[in-house]
C-alpha cells in the first residue's frame, strides 16, 4: 500500500477540478478507478499533526495524545519545538501493527514519526531556530534510519542528473519539497519494497497559507503534486496487488484578519512584560492553531485569575472575531485536548497569532489562508481516495470521518481492525 498525504487538500480539488480551473488528471483517474469521499470530517483542532496521528491510529487526539503541532505551551518562546517524536503517541499505529506482523514499512516526511518503529524512515523534523525548515538537512538526517538519508539523497542527485543529460549534480535544496519527497518515495519503493509506504506532501499547504486556498500559486502547487502522484502510481503499477491512497488531514479557508489574543490577556495581567515590552510567561500557556487558540492554566487559578480570563475573552468576543468559546465539556465531546481550559474558534476571515502588540484585530500582513477551526466549519473538510485490489471503481463513500481511515487501511492490507484502538468501523470500499 502507498498512502500519499496531500496536506490541506480540500475534496473540491478532485470533485470539481474544472470549476476551480485545476488540471488534476491523476487525481481524477484515481477517483474513477477507485472509491472516494465527498468529504472527510477532520479532528479538533483541524491541524496537520493531530490529524496525521488520527490517520494512522483511528482515534481522536484526546486518546492518541497529540493535541497540537506545538510541543511547547509558551507563546513567548522564540523557537518553539513541535511534536515531532512518535514516543508521544499513546496508542498503536498502523506502522506498529504492520511491524508486529513481520511486514516492512517506510515513511517520507510523515508528521510525528521521528523515532518511530518504521523500517525505512525519514521523518519530518527540523531545527526550530532554522529560518527555513526545508533548508535544514542535518536534523532529519540525524533522526532517519541509519544511512538511509544519504542513500536517498545520493540516489536523487544521480537520477536527476541522468534525467537532465548527465549535467552537474543538482542542488536538491532548490527542488520543490513535493518533488523531493516523490523522488525519495520512488527510490524506497523500488529499492526496498516496503509493504506500506507513507508520504507527506506539503507544498500546497505552504502556498495556501501564504496566498489563499484558491490562489493561482496554491492551485499550481496542487497541479504539481498531481504530477508527482502520477509518477508514483506509475512506479507501483507493475504490482497489481498494490493499493494507492491519496488523502488529506484538513481543508483550508481564506482569511484576511490577524487576531491577537495575547493583547487582552496581557492587559489583564495574565502575562508579564519584560523591559522591552515583550510578553513573559506568567499564569497561562497558549497554543495558536490558525483557526483556533487554546489556553492552559500553568498554576491553580484564583477567582481573580478566572475573572481576568473571562474579561479578556469577552473583549475578543466583542471584537467580533470569535465563533465559539469551547469549554472543557465541549472539548471532551470533540475528542480534543483534555488539558486545555478553553479554546477559541475563529470567525470567518479571522485567524489567531502570537502577536502581542497593536490592536486586537488588524489586516493580515502574512497569511491569506488557514485551518485549525472546528471540523464542522465549511471548508475544513479533508479528502480520501483509494484505488486497488477489490475496491469498486467509481464508488462514492459520501461524508466520512477521519477516524475511519486507519481501520480501513489495515483491513485493506488483510489485518484485523482490533490490532488498533480504533473508534470507528472501517469503510466499505467494495
Amino acid at each position: 500500500m502507498v498512502v500519499l498525504s496531500a496536506d490541506g487538500m480540500r475534496p473540491d480539488f478532485y470533485r470539481q477540478p474544472k470549476k476551480l480551473g485545476l488540471k488534476a488528471p491523476n487525481l481524477r483517474k484515481l477517483v474513477e478507478s477507485g472509491a472516494s469521499a465527498e468529504a472527510v470530517e477532520s479532528v479538533y483542532p483541524s491541524t496537520t499533526y493531530p490529524a496525521h496521528v488520527t490517520l494512522v491510529t483511528g482515534v481522536h487526539p484526546r486518546r492518541h495524545g497529540i493535541y497540537s503541532h506545538l510541543a511547547s505551551l509558551d507563546p513567548t518562546e522564540k523557537a518553539r519545538p513541535w511534536t515531532w517524536f512518535a514516543r508521544a503517541i499513546n496508542v498503536p499505529t498502523v506502522w506498529d501493527a504492520l511491524g508486529a506482523s513481520g511486514r516492512k514499512t517506510a515513511a517520507i516526511g510523515w508528521p510525528v514519526s521521528a523515532g518511530a518503529r518504521i523500517t525505512y524512515n525519514i521523518p519530518e523534523i527540523w531545527d526550530p531556530a532554522a529560518p527555513d525548515p526545508y533548508q535544514d538537512m542535518e536534523t532529519p538526517a540525524r533522526h532517519s534510519t541509519p544511512r538511509l538519508f544519504d542513500e536517498v539523497v545520493n540516489c536523487i542527485k544521480s537520477s536527476t542528473a541522468r534525467a537532465s543529460g548527465n549535467r552537474p549534480q543538482p542542488d536538491i535544496l532548490k527542488m520543490s519539497p513535493d518533488r523531493l519527497r516523490a523522488e525519495a518515495a520512488i527510490h524506497l519503493w523500488k529499492r526496498h519494497r516496503p509493504d506500506l509506504l507513507l508520504v507527506h506532501f506539503t507544498l500546497y499547504d505552504q502556498l495556501a497559507h501564504r496566498h489563499g486556498p484558491f490562489a493561482p500559486e496554491a492551485v499550481k502547487a496542487v497541479e504539481e503534486m498531481d504530477k508527482e502522484i502520477g509518477r508514483i502510481r506509475e512506479a507501483v503499477d507493475g504490482d497489481r496487488s498494490t493499493t494507492v491512497v491519496v488523502l488529506s488531514d484538513h481543508g483550508f479557508v481564506p482569511v484576511d484578519k490577524d487576531v491577537a489574543p495575547l493583547v487582552p490577556l496581557m492587559d489583564e495581567g495574565l502575562y508579564g512584560r519584560n523591559a522591552r515590552g515583550e510578553p513573559e510567561l506568567k499564569r497561562l500557556g497558549a497554543i495558536h492553531s490558525g483557526g483556533s487558540f487554546a489556553l492552559y492554566w500553568l498554576e491553580e487559578p484564583t477567582s481573580e485569575n478566572r475573572r481576568s480570563l473571562q474579561k479578556a475573552v469577552a473583549r475578543l468576543v466583542e471584537s467580533g472575531v470569535v465563533r465559539e468559546v469551547l469549554d472543557r465539556p465541549r472539548l471532551k465531546t470533540l475528542g480534543a485536548d483534555p488539558d486545555a481550559e478553553l479554546m477559541l474558534d475563529a470567525n470567518p476571515g479571522c485567524y489567531f497569532t502570537d502577536r502581542h502588540a497593536g490592536p486586537i484585530v488588524e489586516e493580515s500582513s502574512k497569511d491569506r489562508g488557514t485551518h485549525g477551526h472546528l471540523p464542522s466549519v465549511p471548508g475544513m473538510e479533508a479528502s480520501f481516495v483509494a484505488a486497488g485490489p477489490g475496491i469498486q471503481p467509481g464508488r462514492n463513500l459520501g461524508r466520512i470521518g477521519l477516524t475511519q481511515i486507519a481501520p480501513t487501511l489495515v483491513r485493506q492490507m488483510g489485518l484485523a481492525r482490533s490490532i488498533l484502538a480504533c473508534e470507528a468501523e472501517p469503510l466499505d470500499l467494495v
